[in-house]
């Protein structure tokens, strides 16, 4: 009988700390609030995270997107942190199929690439990287899913707002400064003016709207971020385009080398090198004009805009030329790193003042000019652009002049 009693009596002990266990180890949802809940420890550690969840359309879901569904049931307590998940595009495509295969169409998705294939980017310290470049074109990370994109870039973390992310601002953190001023050019262009003074009227477009029109996240622009295209509509702008393509990149001139230059700029969206992918997107963009404006006047202005373009590209193809010329004479010396030609994608890391100069009339300037114009705003097309174009071409001119009667040549 004592035996019996003792085995039973272990029965009974193993049972309840098996449901001690249990009860302890059990995943939670955060649609659960009661005691040991992720709700109940993370508004202690991190109330602003809950508060944002609790604000958000996916805890007022029907079926609640709880943290599990994003992070997983693996992290239970403070000792296992590491086990929680950060989400991929992978996690939202379950519910948010449609955005994430478009996003994957678009030049977002491209943007870590891009970065990485910059030679600048490549030499600076670790910690630049991640803060500089890496910072903004991490929306385009590769994870080890196979997924591509960071949907918090714009979507910010725990609230996930679609209206937060239709914001102009919400693009201004990266569309901004000195290399690419959009956000700057639109604020005070006529449009981002009665945006701002009338913001509820709806009488003029924010980044969304011309960009992303009906919640496409397929991003595309007609001319790309360097503003270059084939074919174009004149054998001059077609050279001046290919001045400027050879200088891209840290291939030689060789047509192995230039086949690869033109391959990698294909492949990353940084240039337009079909003309059905231009004209795609270009009549996309006049749809989008067409909801207030008359089309014929939405086509005259991009087609000034287009003209404004082969006049910087014509400048700046000049510029290039006189850097080259600089390197075929011996004036500027190859070194063993360094290049043959002059490499625009080494920005600040450019060996000489005359090519610090020209990476500036590259990726200031020009950048200025030719985006100002798309984006209706005459001062930075001009004053912020096209100016400095124009006295960079002085200095690059002066300073080549200097360097050929040092050298005697």
């Amino acid at each position: 009988m004592r035996k019996i009693a003792l085995g039973v009596a272990s029965l009974g002990l193993v049972a309840g700390l098996v449901l001690v266990f249990a009860f302890a180890r059990a995943p939670v949802s955060s649609a659960d609030e009661g005691e040991g809940s992720c709700v109940a420890c993370h508004e202690k550690l991190n109330p602003g995270i809950v508060s944002q969840w609790r604000a958000s359309k996916h805890a007022k879901a029907d079926d609640v997107v709880s943290c599990d569904t994003c992070h997983g049931s693996d992290h239970q307590c403070e000792e296992d942190a590491d086990k929680a998940r950060t989400p991929s595009p992978k996690t939202c495509k379950k519910c948010h199929f449609k955005q994430v295969k478009q996003f994957s169409k678009g030049k977002h998705a491209l943007a870590d690439l891009s970065a990485k294939a910059i030679p600048m980017v490549a030499n600076q310290p670790e910690a630049i990287q991640k803060m500089a470049c890496l910072g903004c074109h991490l929306i385009g990370k590769k994870w080890d899913d196979g997924s591509v994109g960071k949907c918090d870039s714009c979507h910010t973390r725990h609230l996930f707002s679609a209206e937060e992310a239709r914001q102009p601002e919400a693009c201004e953190t990266c569309h901004m400064g000195e290399d690419h001023s959009q956000y700057e050019m639109w604020r005070s262009s006529k449009h981002g003016i009665i945006h701002h003074t009338q913001p509820k009227s709806g009488r003029a477009p924010g980044c969304y709207n011309c960009h992303m029109g009906d919640g496409d996240h397929a991003v595309m622009t007609g001319w790309g971020f360097l503003g270059l295209r084939l074919p174009n509509t004149t054998e001059e702008w077609n050279n001046d385009t290919m001045t400027v393509v050879k200088a891209i990149g840290p291939w030689g001139h060789d047509e192995e080398g230039m086949n690869a230059r033109v391959g990698a700029i294909k492949a990353l969206q940084l240039a337009r090198l079909d003309d059905e992918s231009f004209q795609k997107a270009r009549t996309k963009m006049l749809d989008a004009c067409t909801k207030c404006h008359s089309r014929s006047y939405a086509k005259e202005h991009l087609e000034s805009a287009d003209e404004i373009i082969r006049e910087t590209t014509h400048l700046l193809a000049e510029a290039v030329r006189i850097v080259d010329g600089l390197y075929t004479d011996g004036i500027l010396p190859e070194t063993e790193d360094g290049p043959k030609h002059t490499d625009l994608l080494l920005f600040y890391d450019s060996p000489t003042e005359v090519e610090q100069e020209l990476y500036r009339m590259f990726m200031f300037h020009r950048q200025k000019a030719f985006q100002g114009a798309i984006h209706v705003n005459p001062d930075y097309m001009h004053w912020y652009g096209w100016a400095p174009m124009k006295s960079s071409m002085q200095r690059i001119q002066a300073l080549a002049k200097a360097m050929r009667e040092k050298a005697g040549k």
